[in-house]
């Protein structure tokens, strides 16, 4: 029954992604898409290829001082290299192996206790959240105002709040600590929290960079400092397992809010496949690790 429903909501993420593209492929000009895509410009496409690839060595870093804030030890390597494997897993095969529990399980066999190497994973991804928010924290006031009123709206009281209550609850976990120290929490306390959060603000920093980059590869007469908006919401919407990879909702974000900015469709489809083929491509050194993991557990056994 559980491996029914996992391969139901594998094709149900198919079926949406199938859709969106459908849907835009319709709407668009063949011809112009055509003509976007061989005026690409790969020095800029490379640039991209580097800044997505610092940004994956910056979030094992970012999981090696979660893991390190509870005393445990181990070669940055093993963090880079179980996170590609999990990554790259997720890309080729996604919703059949789950890479947070791939990541979970490594770190468990490393000899970091089951609990804590469940709720680092966790952890990571919410400093990965709160990257995308302190970049929206300073962007949509200064370069929001394309946005619909009330979709703006919206994403202020729901960044400004969401960082607000990150600040309360760690204000009332150090008062809690006086009394009881919940030794579990103890990467999202301060100090230990500082690393993490900084690399959250620099990864996705990062992420807008590699946009920024493929948007000059496709020549969009853009001001790409709207990136820092648009970016990181389409990055949260994306990540959401709702399609396969992002594959879609990537494309059918980016080209809304381009369109904001009067830039047609077609720029949003291609921006958006370029950023997978990034994705892809990017996943190759996560499967060789992965198959040579494999191939020395049938030597094992």
């Amino acid at each position: 029954m559980k491996k029914f429903k996992s391969y139901l909501f594998l094709f149900l993420r198919i079926f949406i992604t199938i859709s969106i593209l459908y849907i835009l492929f319709k709407k668009s000009d063949f011809e112009k898409l055509k003509n976007i895509f061989k005026k690409i410009s790969f020095p800029y496409y490379i640039l991209a290829l580097l800044s997505f690839n610092t940004f994956q060595v910056l979030v094992a870093l970012r999981w090696k001082f979660i893991c390190e804030s509870w005393g445990f030890r181990t070669k940055y390597f093993f963090y880079l290299k179980t996170y590609l494997m999990g990554y790259s897993l997720n890309t080729v095969f996604p919703g059949i192996i789950g890479s947070d529990i791939l990541r979970t399980f490594f770190l468990t066999k490393e000899g970091l206790n089951w609990k804590k190497a469940s709720l680092s994973v966790f952890f990571d991804r919410m400093f990965g959240l709160l990257g995308i928010f302190l970049i929206l924290l300073w962007s949509l006031p200064l370069f929001g105002n394309f946005l619909p009123y009330k979709f703006y709206s919206f994403l202020l009281y729901l960044v400004y709040g969401t960082l607000l209550a990150a600040i309360l609850a760690n204000i009332i976990i150090l008062i809690i600590l006086k009394f009881y120290s919940p030794e579990y929490l103890q990467p999202i306390l301060f100090p230990h929290n500082i690393k993490p959060l900084f690399l959250g603000f620099i990864i996705q920093t990062l992420f807008v960079l590699q946009f920024i980059f493929l948007g000059k590869a496709l020549h969009l007469n853009l001001n790409f400092i709207y990136f820092f908006v648009i970016i990181p919401v389409v990055s949260f919407l994306a990540a959401l397992p709702l399609s396969i990879s992002g594959l879609g909702i990537r494309e059918g974000t980016l080209s809304y809010f381009l369109s904001l900015l009067h830039c047609s469709l077609e720029y949003g489809i291609s921006l958006g496949l370029l950023g997978y083929s990034l994705i892809l491509l990017s996943s190759l050194p996560g499967l060789y690790f992965y198959l040579k993991e494999k191939s020395l557990w049938k030597q094992a056994s």
